[in-house]
């Protein structure tokens, strides 16, 4: 064990503040082998699973991306490549996370600034296109991180969010736990000599809502889906998703 992350993520998670703490010390532990880690977590299908949420983007001559919980930086980097003359902004509350995506950008038009996904520094309707990799189960209060990605994505805007899946019968959920807990907590072990450092995907999920939830949640605050793709035995969704109207009370549509 580090000696510098004592906490437990089960203990942690319970409310908004100490969540939002928890991630701040969580990321900066992780930042240093965070790439190594989500490779080796992956077994090295990470970075295909990023590519595939870009190119489920829609063409945009020059849109304006803002890449949420960016760490250090590689859906950016892939939707600099996609849009060459557009722009792109990585948010994220570590500012490890942030100088680690500095220090790797070479890409003229990516920029980088710390926020947290629930106060997001944009103006309203601003947006055009809106990515999270491993993103909205970090928030500290889902609702109003959606309510933020809705305020500044313009309308018909896009958002495309990959996660770990929580599945939607009781019954898989103890199992896919106890398989997130203890490959996340050797590759923990391996990294930082720390179990709860990556055990903390599986203790995330817990609280998160799953698969049918969280797409209620997602219509609740005015998206509208437009496909999805799940990956690693269903491990992994990518939800790819328009800005809309906010529904009505008792109109959501099934």
């Amino acid at each position: 064990m580090s000696g510098r992350f004592p906490l437990k993520a089960r203990e942690c998670l319970g409310s908004p503040a100490r969540k939002r703490a928890y991630n701040e010390l969580h990321f900066a532990e992780t930042a240093p082998r965070y790439d190594l880690a989500t490779r080796a977590m992956s077994l090295g299908r990470d970075a295909a699973w990023k590519r595939r949420l870009v190119e489920a983007l829609p063409e945009d001559p020059s849109p304006l991306c803002v890449d949420l919980a960016c760490g250090t930086g590689d859906v950016s980097f892939l939707l600099a490549e996609r849009y060459p003359h557009g722009s792109v902004i990585g948010v994220d509350i570590s500012p490890q996370m942030l100088s680690i995506g500095r220090k790797r950008n070479r890409y003229g038009n990516v920029r980088f600034t710390r926020c947290d996904m629930c106060v997001l520094p944009f103006p309203d309707a601003s947006v055009d296109v809106l990515t999270g990799a491993y993103a909205l189960r970090n928030a500290p209060l889902l609702g109003e991180a959606l309510a933020e990605a809705r305020r500044v994505l313009r309308p018909g805007g896009t958002a495309a969010f990959l996660d770990f899946a929580k599945p939607p019968s009781s019954s898989c959920r103890p199992p896919r736990y106890w398989l997130l807990r203890g490959w996340g907590g050797l590759w923990g072990l391996l990294l930082h000599g720390n179990l709860e450092i990556h055990g903390y995907i599986a203790e995330s999920l817990i609280r998160f809502p799953d698969r049918e939830g969280l797409r209620l949640r997602l219509r609740e605050a005015g998206f509208t889906a437009a496909s999805s793709r799940r990956f690693f035995l269903g491990i992994l969704e990518l939800v790819v998703l328009r800005r809309g109207p906010i529904p009505c009370a008792g109109s959501i549509i099934p």
